[in-house]
């Protein structure tokens, strides 16, 4: 009878043990697909300018007048070492309705869906008819990210780069808690003022390869919680040890009733 019952509790054991276990598919990054796929060189995406970007446009010459002439002074476009997101928006210069940005003397621009290179090339042109052989500096002041749910520090990050991928984008939030499922991760991308939804699985090697690998800007990450939340490592060991327990508690008291 005894050991009949320490059979049955030993099986409960077993049970819940193996319940309160996830997967190692579903917490391994890239452990799904053939070998072969890793000799993938994933080219990153330029970004089209749409409406509402900020661009941070800076205009050199060998004349310091003629600079800062160009240059609005104490905005984002001088020599400001605390640039910020707040001031880069506020002394930017932002894409409107029409397409268009305006720059201080030297007027409109229309770089409504070119590249950051075109768009240099359209100001260049400008700037050429006021100042001969200036250097004009470019850059998308607004390239931002956002990462949401299972994930340890959930907020939207500014990236100071020209592209980053979305393990890049994870590793900046400080990665997927013990809770997240890596087989189903949401990417909503936005596009002309249209959003998309795309579910993704960062188990699959194929990601590397996919349009989702480099992320865009304003692109939000969404990581879902696994199915079994409540059982996930810090929650299972202190289950495993209550359980530990009870299963000594028990062993004793069979031992006394012998």
């Amino acid at each position: 009878m005894k050991k009949t019952f320490l059979y049955k509790f030993s099986f409960v054991l077993l049970i819940i043990f193996t319940f309160s276990c996830t997967p190692m598919s579903k917490i391994t990054y890239l452990n799904e697909g053939g070998d072969n796929e890793w000799n993938i060189n994933p080219t990153p995406p330029k970004h089209y300018l749409e409406i509402g970007d900020i661009l941070v446009v800076k205009v050199l010459s060998f004349d310091e007048e003629t600079t800062n002439f160009f240059n609005v002074e104490n905005n984002v476009n001088s020599a400001n070492s605390s640039i910020t997101s707040a001031n880069i928006y506020l002394n930017g210069f932002t894409i409107n309705q029409e397409g268009i940005i305006e720059i201080p003397y030297i007027g409109a621009v229309h770089v409504l869906n070119q590249t950051i290179d075109q768009a240099k090339k359209s100001i260049e042109e400008k700037v050429d008819e006021y100042l001969k052989e200036a250097t004009v500096i470019v850059k998308l002041g607004n390239f931002n990210v956002t990462v949401l749910g299972e994930i340890y520090r959930p907020n939207t990050y500014p990236v100071y780069q020209d592209n980053i991928t979305i393990f890049e984008a994870i590793s900046l939030s400080g990665g997927i808690t013990d809770f997240g499922d890596l087989t189903k991760v949401k990417l909503i991308r936005t596009h002309n003022n249209q959003k998309s939804v795309h579910k993704l699985d960062l188990t699959q090697q194929n990601i590397i390869n996919s349009d989702f690998y480099y992320l865009h800007n304003n692109d939000l990450l969404y990581v879902e919680p696994l199915k079994y939340r409540g059982f996930r490592k810090s929650q299972s060991q202190l289950l495993l040890s209550a359980l530990t327990t009870v299963a000594v508690i028990v062993n004793v008291y069979l031992k006394f009733t012998e």
